[in-house]
């Protein structure tokens, strides 16, 4: 069960990040759900406190791994 809840979160949180991708007003609100029921996820498997600093901390991996996996080059 706990790698269930372990690859749920994973997913959740890159579904926040490539919905910020566009950041359209509806998909900035679908990212706040995902990252909060990533964060539930996280919490039932490490605990309230634990659970709080793996789901910011590994959020901003996910997040820096889709910009640079995903992103747009830079115009000249």
């Amino acid at each position: 069960m706990t790698y269930i809840y372990l690859t749920l979160g994973c997913l959740l949180l890159v579904a926040t990040s490539l919905l910020l991708r566009n950041a359209t007003k509806r998909q900035r609100l679908l990212s706040i759900a995902t990252f909060v029921l990533a964060l539930i996820c996280f919490i039932t498997i490490y605990g309230n406190i634990a659970g709080v600093f793996v789901t910011i901390t590994s959020g901003l991996l996910f997040g820096l791994l889709t910009a640079f996996i995903l992103g747009k080059p830079k115009n000249n």
